[in-house]
């Protein structure tokens, strides 16, 4: 299972940047039927967000969103 979180997070404390990264997160729907959307800021700016029924299915995906922005993931999702 991919642990993208992980690997943004290890990034950035090697960098010394983990003080920029937030998160920002909202749901839609109600009972069985809540959709998560989480969205990743570096600095405040949106490096990533996805959307899923589960919101840490939806935080793995916006991390590994961002690390394709910050090009340290090629868009298929394996590493540089």
């Amino acid at each position: 299972m991919p642990r993208y979180l992980v690997e943004l997070n290890n990034y950035l404390q090697k960098q010394g940047q983990s003080s920029a990264l937030g998160w920002t997160e909202s749901q839609t729907g109600a009972g069985n039927n809540i959709l998560w959307t989480m969205t990743c800021k570096l600095n405040g700016e949106v490096m990533g967000s996805a959307t899923a029924h589960q919101k840490g299915a939806a935080k793995e995906e916006a991390a590994r969103q961002t690390l394709v922005t910050l090009g340290l993931l090629a868009e298929g999702g394996s590493a540089q």
